[in-house]
């Protein structure tokens, strides 16, 4: 299969992309160079020009691109809309554009809030509010309506703190000290990398229109439920 990554160079990609291209064709897109086993274009996932050129000949498209803002000015949310929202409208477009029939796409459990406090499944209508969580949220909404109006299957993930195997079971970001709990004291159960790149192979097979599942280490505690990406990608972490 020929799959075009788009937004390769951040963390959680980096965490996919040899797995990934180790089981198929792989051409990223992204500004910033890349090395591997894979085709690497330089270009922006806002560009519909560079997105256009490089969804010749793909055959699914994987939607990694995001932002996370650290600040809270104007330039801030500009950014985080501009990457989080409006890149997977242009992407998914494109894709349309192309003949492109299948979209995978990176989404959060932060389209929550409090998720570390309630049961959360995928029926649960996500209701963040802040900056991060409401872009992710609009993103998924975006791809409900690429699925609906140009007829697409859109597979979404919404990962909960994806980590290096290395780092597993604390949650480690670069430039930063692993972590095993939250700010507010719960209790961190990661994603390792081994276990999300296999449930991103999965996504990359699930089409049935537009469709939602939940990937992440544990239940947390009882409090989300794994049972969809069990029952219908015949994913579980196995790290646990």
């Amino acid at each position: 299969m020929r799959v075009l990554v788009i937004g390769c160079g951040g963390y959680v990609a980096g965490l996919i992309l040899p797995a990934l291209a180790a089981r198929h064709e792989v051409t990223v897109l992204d500004p910033r160079p890349s090395t591997g086993a894979h085709t690497h274009r330089t270009g922006s996932a806002t560009d519909p020009d560079d997105l256009a050129a490089a969804m010749v000949g793909a055959d699914v498209i994987l939607h990694t691109a995001l932002a996370n803002p650290a600040g809270h000015q104007l330039a801030d949310a500009a950014h985080a809309f501009e990457v989080n929202v409006t890149s997977v409208h242009l992407a998914l477009a494109a894709a349309h554009e192309a003949g492109v029939p299948h979209a995978v796409h990176l989404s959060s459990l932060s389209v929550y809030r409090d998720l570390t406090t309630r049961r959360l499944d995928e029926s649960v209508p996500p209701d963040a509010t802040d900056l991060y969580g409401l872009t992710k949220r609009l993103a998924e909404q975006v791809c409900h309506a690429a699925a609906f109006e140009w007829d697409m299957s859109v597979t979404v993930l919404r990962l909960a703190w994806p980590t290096t195997d290395q780092a597993w079971p604390a949650w480690a970001l670069p430039g930063q000290p692993p972590r095993t709990h939250t700010a507010d004291g719960a209790p961190v159960h990661a994603l390792a990398a081994d276990d999300l790149a296999r449930a991103v192979l999965a996504a990359l097979e699930h089409r049935d229109g537009f469709d939602v599942f939940h990937i992440t280490g544990t239940d947390q505690d009882g409090r989300w439920s794994p049972a969809k990406a069990r029952d219908v990608l015949r994913w579980e972490p196995r790290r646990r």
